[in-house]
């Protein structure tokens, strides 16, 4: 749209006073068509300039959201059917210093009753993840428990929080090296996981590591040496009642 079309649209009004003033015919009779000409080309040029600018908005944000939703696709793992796999890794969690205890009753699954078919904790045990479908992560399996963990924060299963701040940190470790996944980590067999929140040393960090167990070998049959493993509920298809 032309800037000289504006203008004389602008000079168009600014002259009503003069023709008014001739006394011959009214201002809106003699200039009527002007009026709604020169209105017309005003409302569509600012029309023209908001809506260019609301479409070049908008395909900003489409095509920020396909790249967003390809991310997302590309560093999600996609979870597979129960039954596929049957992983176990070895987990410890410490909040402030003090080991969370995971050997609960509410966190069990039984013969008769899984918080998930996908990933559970039984047989009292807190200590030993089971992964009975692939894709399976970190997060996800917290949030079988009611917890939630992301990057920077942890929240039990009470909603008490623990988010990053100052020189208290989330950490997450696999197999003694620090790890950035936390949430999106895929569990995989015989893992020896560390998630820690809190201001340890490095001694106090590793004092921690050490503490995770290494029993997973025991439940995946690779460490016979180590015993035989308890007689497992699979918790697998129908044989388990799912909650919620």
């Amino acid at each position: 749209m032309s800037k000289k079309w504006v203008l004389f649209s602008v000079l168009l009004l600014l002259c009503s006073p003069f023709v008014l003033a001739s006394g011959e015919q009214t201002f809106w009779q003699q200039y009527s068509w002007y009026i709604i000409g020169a209105a017309s080309i005003l409302v569509v040029y600012i029309l023209f300039r908001i809506t260019k600018k609301l479409v070049i908005v908008g395909l900003l944000l489409v095509a920020a959201a396909i790249l967003f939703n390809m991310y997302l696709v590309q560093n999600t793992p996609e979870v597979g059917v129960v039954g596929d796999i049957h992983y176990h890794a070895d987990f410890a969690m410490y909040v402030n210093g003090e080991r969370y205890n995971f050997s609960q009753e509410k966190y069990m699954s039984t013969e008769n009753k899984t918080l998930s078919n996908f990933a559970h904790l039984h047989d009292m045990n807190g200590n030993i993840i089971h992964k009975h479908a692939s894709g399976i992560t970190l997060g996800f399996f917290l949030e079988t428990l009611g917890m939630k963990l992301t990057d920077t924060c942890l929240t039990m299963d009470d909603g008490t929080e623990y988010c990053n701040s100052g020189n208290k940190l989330l950490k997450l470790y696999v197999n003694d090296k620090p790890n950035t996944n936390f949430d999106n980590y895929n569990l995989q067999d015989e893992d020896r996981i560390l998630l820690s929140y809190g201001s340890e040393s490095e001694k106090e960090i590793e004092k921690q590591l050490d503490s995770v167990s290494d029993a997973a070998c025991i439940y995946s049959l690779t460490c016979p040496e180590k015993g035989a493993p308890p007689a497992e509920a699979s918790c697998v298809g129908d044989t388990c009642t799912v909650e919620g």
